[in-house]
């Protein structure tokens, strides 16, 4: 389930660009049944020594001005999140409801509205990034562990991506896929541009653009929701489609 939520505001949202760890902390901090709340952030769906939390989330977005590495947005502002799990979707749009004034940042807020996205899916779709799809692998060298980040035009990508969502299926049902393809390759390489992210300290790089995103069903289904590839609950794999392809 995917919902936009909506404030307002009468002076100026100053945040920093890279402020996903505030909308992060939100959150959590939104979801009013403790023990839910703590089981989703200490164990959330695991797979083998993994843990997913099965939901993704966008940046702010609304009129906006740069300036010395912040953001100050006029209001409205809105951010979509979404997930796997309805029940943390009805968790936090309940509680963001009933507050009267939330605080993002340093930045005193009100609710001005929450509305679903309905977004169709198929198996075969033109999608466009609105956070930044990310792939790593861990490697050792020189005894020091070292993060690669993969590019959307390496084969291993597109292979990691799909044994992800994979993991992400068999967490949540606790059996294997069904099946295992699902595909993700750029439309046009030339376009897609790279994209860091920090957050809670850590640079995480991904690209945006726009892919050819094809597989099975059920697992479209639960990367649309909880977001595709890696680091989703960080405010990455987010995505919107743009057309159906073979229509």
């Amino acid at each position: 389930m995917r919902i936009r939520i909506k404030f307002q505001f009468k002076e100026k949202l100053n945040v920093p660009v890279h402020h996903q760890e505030l909308l992060h902390g939100m959150i959590y901090h939104c979801i009013g049944d403790d023990e839910f709340r703590d089981r989703l952030h200490n164990i959330g769906f695991p797979y083998e020594k993994r843990q997913f939390r099965m939901f993704c989330f966008s940046k702010l977005m609304g009129a906006h001005q740069f300036e010395n590495g912040r953001i100050f947005f006029t209001s409205p502002v809105s951010f979509i999140f979404s997930s796997f799990h309805d029940r943390l979707v009805s968790e936090l749009a309940t509680t963001l409801l009933a507050k009267k004034e939330l605080v993002i940042g340093q930045n005193r807020v009100t609710m001005a509205g929450i509305e679903v996205v309905d977004e169709k899916i198929s198996s075969a779709m033109h999608i466009r990034m609105i956070t930044p799809v990310t792939m790593y692998s861990t490697l050792i060298e020189n005894n020091r562990k070292k993060t690669y980040y993969y590019s959307p035009t390496e084969e291993k990508f597109s292979e990691l991506i799909a044994n992800n969502a994979c993991k992400k299926y068999e967490a949540i049902h606790g059996n294997p896929a069904p099946e295992t393809n699902l595909e993700l390759t750029p439309l046009d390489s030339r376009s897609l541009r790279p994209k860091t992210v920090l957050f809670k300290g850590t640079i995480i790089k991904g690209w945006m653009g726009d892919f050819r995103l094809t597989g099975h069903p059920e697992l479209l289904r639960i990367v649309h929701q909880a977001g595709i590839g890696a680091k989703c609950s960080n405010g990455m794999g987010l995505f919107s489609v743009v057309r159906h392809l073979g229509e």
